[in-house]
């Protein structure tokens, strides 16, 4: 599967139950969705999802069971997304993933009022792993001003958490600009502990129960989505040659067996192309651009191909193709992000 499915629901369905292994996340397109959940103090709160809003997000992106219960009030449709492709969508979308940090903040501000009120007699969910993932999504992606406003957001709203030398650590790299640190160790899930005394004492426990790796680093590094995540780290850290050599690698292997592995040699082919764009090998960039649009005419990445196509033709001082080019890129959805404004902007640059 390439991209998301859309799922149609009676009204009353259960999209999933509180308690259920957490696997896919949720975008509400038509309809009406409820989610029930138990708070920190035993009480059950109802809340509405809204059209256009995700939900199921965290406890798929922690692996952890789900916490609450979304049934469907009216017919409804929904768009249904794996974690990878979900962390692919929002990779480049960056008011979806500010707009997730502040309802991250938000619940952690619940969280920590209720448990000053009933100190000893509740254990906090722990929304923590959640902000750093979505920090270090920014941050291996090169997105360095946002990476570093979500790890200001962790320190400034989760202070004493089991996180904080590593966010400040990471704030300070990518307020800098410098590169995704290659030898940091994997970002794993911990739980906050509990203590019956102070809130402070509660927050500083350490988890007891065993960590479980966060979805960007559980690949196994001998495998294909390992090899991929290993070239994309050394990308980020500007070894090109070295990144480019298993890209290239990846692109041309067929013992692709799951769809991650087959997920991971598009990505490799795509990213062998943005890998010869930083080198301003504009010839090779656009035959690896024309490989992955050849192999995958509706693949993820098809925009971003054309895009590139357009750039290394204005390199290249072909100015009609990347005008061509350029008109191919906002006639292609999304009509509202950065990529087709800038296309945009090109096209009247050229004229």
């Amino acid at each position: 599967m390439s991209g998301p499915i859309v799922r149609n629901y009676k009204s009353g369905s259960i999209v999933y139950f509180e308690k259920d292994k957490a696997e896919d996340i949720y975008v509400l397109q038509k309809g009406r969705v409820i989610l029930t959940f138990t708070s920190v103090n035993g009480n059950e709160l109802k809340e509405d999802v809204r059209l256009g809003e995700f939900f199921g997000v965290k406890s798929a992106l922690g692996r952890y069971p789900r916490e609450e219960t979304a049934q469907i009030v009216g017919d409804a449709s929904v768009l249904v997304f794996r974690i990878n492709e979900f962390e692919k969508f929002v990779s480049n979308k960056t008011h979806l993933i500010i707009k997730m940090l502040k309802v991250f903040s938000s619940q952690l501000r619940q969280v920590h009022r209720q448990l000053r009120e009933i100190l000893g007699q509740g254990e906090a969910r722990n929304a923590s792993y959640e902000l750093m993932n979505v920090a270090e999504v920014f941050y291996k992606n090169g997105d360095y001003d946002h990476a570093a406003y979500a790890f200001q957001q962790y320190i400034k709203h989760y202070p004493t958490g089991a996180y904080v030398k590593r966010a400040q650590e990471l704030y300070d790299a990518s307020s800098k600009h410098q590169p995704y640190p290659i030898n940091i160790p994997a970002l794993t899930y911990q739980q906050e502990g509990s203590s019956p005394n102070k809130l402070e004492e509660m927050l500083k426990a350490p988890a007891t129960q065993p960590k479980i790796e966060a979805s960007m680093a559980a690949a196994d590094p001998n495998s294909i989505p390992g090899i991929f995540q290993k070239a994309q780290t050394l990308m980020n850290a500007n070894q090109l040659d070295e990144a480019g050599k298993l890209f290239q690698d990846l692109s041309s292997r067929e013992d692709s067996t799951t769809q991650d592995d087959e997920k991971s040699v598009e990505k490799a082919i795509f990213h062998l192309g943005l890998i010869k764009f930083k080198k301003e090998a504009y010839d090779e960039t656009f035959s690896a651009m024309s490989n992955y649009i050849k192999k995958y005419p509706k693949g993820s990445y098809l925009k971003e191909c054309i895009y590139h196509l357009a750039m290394s033709s204005e390199k290249l001082g072909e100015k009609e193709k990347a005008k061509t080019l350029y008109n191919k890129v906002t006639l292609l959805s999304p009509a509202d992000d950065s990529m087709t404004s800038k296309a945009k902007v090109k096209m009247k640059e050229l004229a």
